[in-house]
């Protein structure tokens, strides 16, 4: 399959910015500027503009918990996914010239109910954050959202932060933003603190929303990416219950299926992958790539034979792949060069390689 997400994915998001265990760092101490943090409240509390309409938004879902945290991207560039693989967290960073965003929206039934002030105070608390915070205050988004906030300031170099929270019922929207600069740089503070308004003006929270295929299918991804394969298994299952809601039923239930088929296959549930494949089959019979699945699961399972047929189905059927979607070679898969030692069968993959390859020449 064609890569799918070209975002750089790690398996934890990191930042350098104070504020929390859940943002990388924690605190013992604070140093702390009064009439810097009387600057703060008043530009995020006392002024409020039309928020800015911007192309793009930056969504918050999870794959089947209800809720959805949405802001609007304007100029924010997203850099890295985080996804837990229970599907209880979900976590996006972005940056814009030497400003940072850390945005997460997860579920905590440990202290539901939850509003924007507890889930503040309580993730504070958790975190061992309190003797960080310099200042609390709230504000209110255009959609009249209510938002706690805090500022931060680090013990060891003073570097300031914002925290801001929204939260209802068990789950919990948390968003850092920082800024890059010498600690005491009031102007990079000021900027940040500017950007985090207007930024935080669009935001719009519907704790009751439906989970869609989008969210489903983006959970799912950001997993599978970074090799969360079991996790993404589930999500890819929620993604594909949910598929005729997607612009093209067809393609995505095609690619949901075979990213489903190949998490399971990876994470070595083997019976499942094939259960998905053959159901895919009966369904959808002329995409090839259903088939090849299955010769993957024959080869894993040591079944040559079986393996030959399925693969010669599927190399039957090539020319149905999606557009922009190769059919791959079999020499070089992992899983059928599990029967390298089987002559006959390999013999026959190497001649679908070779066609393959004289199908590309001009």
């Amino acid at each position: 399959m064609p890569a799918i997400l070209s975002l750089k994915c790690e398996n934890k998001i990191k930042s350098d910015a104070a504020g929390s265990s859940r943002h990388g760092q924690t605190f013992a101490g604070f140093r702390a500027d009064d009439m810097l943090w009387i600057l703060v409240y008043l530009l995020l509390c006392c002024s409020f503009a039309d928020a800015q309409t911007t192309p793009g938004r930056l969504t918050f879902a999870l794959p089947e918990h209800v809720g959805r945290m949405t802001l609007d991207q304007g100029t924010w560039q997203v850099v890295e996914l985080s996804a837990k693989p229970n599907g209880s967290e979900w976590g996006e960073r972005a940056a814009q010239g030497k400003q940072h965003m850390l945005a997460f929206l997860f579920v905590w039934p440990e202290k539901a109910p939850l509003n924007a002030d507890s889930c503040r105070d309580e993730m504070l608390k958790a975190e061992h954050a309190e003797v960080a915070v310099q200042g609390r205050t709230s504000m209110r988004s255009v959609s009249g959202v209510e938002i706690a906030m805090a500022l931060l300031v680090a013990p060891k170099n003073g570097a300031m932060s914002l925290r801001a929270f929204v939260a209802s019922r068990d789950l919990c929207g948390d968003l850092l933003f920082s800024a890059e600069g010498p600690p005491g740089d009031e102007e990079a503070y000021r900027l940040t603190m500017e950007t985090a308004k207007q930024t935080l003006l669009t935001l719009k929270f519907d704790p009751a929303a439906e989970p869609t295929f989008k969210d489903a299918f983006a959970f799912a991804t950001a997993e599978y990416v970074k090799h969360q394969y079991a996790g993404a298994a589930v999500a890819y299952r929620s993604a594909l219950a949910r598929v005729n809601e997607s612009d093209d039923p067809v393609k995505f239930r095609r690619i949901v299926t075979d990213q489903l088929a190949m998490s399971l296959g990876i994470s070595g549930d083997l019976k499942a992958s094939r259960e998905v494949n053959e159901s895919a089959v009966k369904s959808d019979p002329e995409y090839p790539l259903y088939y090849y699945n299955l010769a993957c699961a024959n080869a894993e399972a040591g079944d040559s034979k079986a393996a030959r047929i399925h693969l010669q189905q599927a190399f039957d059927r090539r020319t149905h792949v999606l557009e922009g979607e190769a059919f791959p070679d079999p020499t070089q898969d992992d899983s059928l060069q599990k029967l390298r030692k089987d002559e006959a069968f390999w013999r026959f993959a190497q001649q679908v390689g070779q066609r393959l390859k004289l199908e590309k020449k001009p």
